[in-house]
């Protein structure tokens, strides 16, 4: 006979130990990712998602400096603890994807979700905005 009550609790121990991982790959990355945009005047990042129907995408990524002026992100290559180089550019879509993966599971599926993930490097501020979209209904039955 199957103990369904031990698959729960192996399967919520699974999941807490993926998203342990996957909080101390999110600092390393913020550190690494701030260290290199303060070293190259960014103050502020927006980046855009949107995603349905199983699908979605970072759609926009958008750089300030400290007058508020958009800027180019520095195009430089990243070196990464027990990992190859990566472009910053790379690097910041790799974090973006997996900031969504953690606190918004499922963003792309179905009706999906959009939003923006705010960087204020200057205060080392992330913030994640993210609206879920659901399809509704009401039904009604009348017998009479």
């Amino acid at each position: 006979m199957t103990d369904f009550s031990q698959i729960a609790a192996d399967y919520l121990a699974g999941q807490a130990e993926r998203d342990a991982t996957a909080d101390v790959e999110i600092a390393k990355m913020k550190s690494l990712l701030l260290l290199h945009f303060k070293a190259h005047g960014i103050a502020t990042i927006e980046i855009r998602f949107d995603g349905y129907g199983d699908s979605g995408a970072i759609e926009q990524t958008t750089f300030f400096g400290a007058d508020g002026k958009v800027v180019d992100c520095p195009d430089i290559a990243v070196a990464r603890e027990g990992r190859d180089d990566a472009k910053l550019a790379s690097l910041l879509e790799d974090f973006a994807y997996e900031v969504l993966e953690r606190h918004h599971d499922g963003w792309e599926i179905n009706d999906g979700g959009f939003g923006e993930l705010l960087i204020d490097v200057a205060e080392e501020n992330f913030q994640l905005d993210c609206n879920l979209r659901f399809t509704s209904y009401n039904s009604h039955s009348t017998e009479f």
